[in-house]
């Protein structure tokens, strides 16, 4: 078992080094990096612990305890990073760090100057069941403090993805659906943990079991946080030109009243003028061709504001961003699969060429518009 945890260490020591390695490096990409050499500097101490090498230079015992509280900020400010706007880390970020800090300067106080006999029979004291009250005060953090993290990065991404529909025209490697697989999974490492500490008090479970259980599972989530993140880009910058095409005429739109821009300075009559400027320019200019057309570089070119721009389209054209544009996208394959130009090309080409980015979204997307597959709909135009 211990193999495996060393085999863990290197592996998030060389994920790190291809994170830091990565080409226009985000602030999420940094703390990614650190991320990882923490979790491998976390599952070096558990080997070295667990292969009895800390026992035998008892001074290093102890410098571990408090790194479980780390893990879980890391995670929550990975995601936090990721989905800000300017996509940077501020330093208001370390107070997540208190946790730790308050554990270390206690630890600092009151285990750090004992003899180094002193250190071994405190641990072999714990290992076999024996853990003093004001420890398991200090470290209930190490259990307590997932759970409430893991909850608080899964509501940021619920977040996120509320919000990619205000803002994109696209979700891929954008929705960070990875990221949630990877906190559901962390979650799962916490669910361990809470469940292992109520067992470990009981005859079910020994210490040394529970240990490796939690570290297993840790040692599992280094290669995927490593492998989705090398590959992960940031969302908020590197936007894309418009591409302007000629005319298409687009349908109509239903409006519908939200109460969501209740403070807004725009006026009833202005943005008015506004829905029908941007009806106009996605008629006659075709920007949703491009896949990754996004609604602050729509604001750009029309130059209109962002919330204005987005409570324009929420509250006179009565859809998302996301919608909005696909809507287009839809109608455009619709046209082009009734244009014998276009006879020879293959489905999904025409989606590519319409602004779609994958089959899996075209299809999903086409469906709901249409309540036709587009298989299905192209048929229907055949026969």
């Amino acid at each position: 078992m211990e193999v495996i945890f060393l085999l863990g260490t290197a592996q998030a020591f060389f994920l790190s080094i291809l994170v830091f390695n990565k080409k226009g490096k985000s602030d999420a990409d940094f703390i990614l990096g650190t991320w990882l050499a923490f979790m491998g500097i976390h599952l070096l101490y558990y080997y070295l612990f667990s292969t009895g090498f800390l026992f035998r230079y008892p001074h290093l015992l102890g410098i571990g305890a408090a790194f479980p509280q780390l893990e879980a900020p890391f995670m929550f400010l990975y995601v936090a990073v990721m989905i800000r706007k300017d996509g940077s880390f501020k330093l208001t970020d370390l107070l997540h760090a208190l946790p730790f800090l308050l554990f270390t300067v206690y630890f600092a106080l009151t285990f750090y100057p004992l003899s180094a006999p002193e250190k071994l029979d405190f641990y072999n004291n714990i290992i076999n069941g024996d853990v003093p009250l004001d420890v398991q005060i200090a470290t209930f953090p190490n259990i307590a403090i997932g759970p409430i993290y893991i909850l608080l990065t899964l509501f940021r991404l619920s977040q996120h993805t509320k919000n990619i529909s205000q803002s994109f025209s696209y979700t891929e490697k954008i929705n960070l659906n990875w990221l949630k697989y990877v906190v559901g999974g962390l979650g799962f490492v916490w669910i361990i943990v809470v469940i292992s500490n109520v067992l470990v008090r009981f005859p079910f479970l020994n210490i040394t079991a529970h240990d490796h259980i939690i570290y297993l599972a840790l040692t599992m989530s280094v290669f995927f946080l490593g492998y989705y993140g090398i590959k992960q880009q940031a969302i908020y910058s590197h936007e894309p030109t418009l591409d302007r095409k000629k005319t298409f005429t687009a349908p109509t739109r239903k409006k519908e009243s939200v109460n969501q821009y209740l403070h807004s300075g725009l006026k009833q009559e202005e943005a008015e003028k506004h829905a029908l400027k941007v009806q106009e320019y996605f008629s006659s200019y075709k920007p949703f061709l491009n896949g990754k057309l996004s609604l602050s570089e729509v604001s750009g070119y029309m130059d209109i504001s962002v919330n204005h721009l987005s409570q324009v389209i929420n509250e006179q054209l009565g859809m998302s961003f996301f919608d909005f544009v696909n809507s287009y996208r839809v109608e455009e394959v619709k046209a082009r699969l009734s244009d014998s130009k276009y006879e020879n090309y293959t489905l999904l080409g025409i989606a590519f060429d319409s602004g779609f980015n994958s089959k899996s979204s075209f299809n999903s997307i086409f469906k709901r518009f249409t309540g036709f597959t587009p298989s299905q709909f192209a048929s229907r135009i055949n026969s």
